[in-house]
């Protein structure tokens, strides 16, 4: 014999449940992710006129380079471009010579990757263009493993290809 469960006791597990779980997403984001709760979410446009991320803390995080800079950077061969995309979109197209660092996978893919990693080289990270992040927490992570001389293209593969400059396809050179 099936007997129906209580609507309303239903109900206020229901609640318990959502209650409970609004009370850690707070203490989480109070003790780790500090996500402002009112505030600006659009970009930031840099008085040197590139568009970041609101996450993107001047004079604490990696300097900005625009296309131009980051052009340069490539045609004088001295610096390693660092694709923080996945491997698929690393594989359907990425700026000619970088390498693949998925930022969502970072303990794992730095590893396998690191021994191309000269400490003290120009890295410049780029992602899918200026709202993408990954980027910019690439280089937090990569400052957390020493290295000095990073700089954040956030035009990324989408300034990129709108310029028509190098790229390729495939997997880590």
């Amino acid at each position: 014999m099936y007997i129906r469960p209580n609507f309303d006791k239903v109900l206020k597990q229901a609640l318990y449940i959502i209650a409970i779980a609004f009370i850690c997403g707070v203490v989480n984001n109070l003790l780790f992710a500090r996500i402002p709760w009112f505030g600006s979410w659009s970009p930031k446009v840099l008085p040197s006129g590139i568009t970041v991320p609101p996450s993107y803390e001047e004079g604490k995080d990696a300097p900005v380079i625009n296309l131009s800079e980051a052009m340069t950077a490539y045609n004088s061969g001295g610096a390693i471009f660092l694709d923080a995309r996945t491997m698929e979109d690393y594989k359907a197209g990425h700026i000619k010579g970088a390498i693949q660092l998925y930022m969502e996978e970072f303990e794992v893919e730095y590893a396998e990757v690191k021994d191309l990693l000269p400490k003290d080289a120009l890295i410049i990270t780029y992602c899918g263009g200026d709202e993408c992040e990954l980027s910019l927490f690439l280089t937090r992570n990569l400052k957390a493993e020493g290295f000095t001389n990073l700089k954040v293209f956030f035009g990324g593969w989408q300034e990129w290809v709108e310029a028509k400059l190098p790229t390729s396809t495939g997997e880590n050179p």
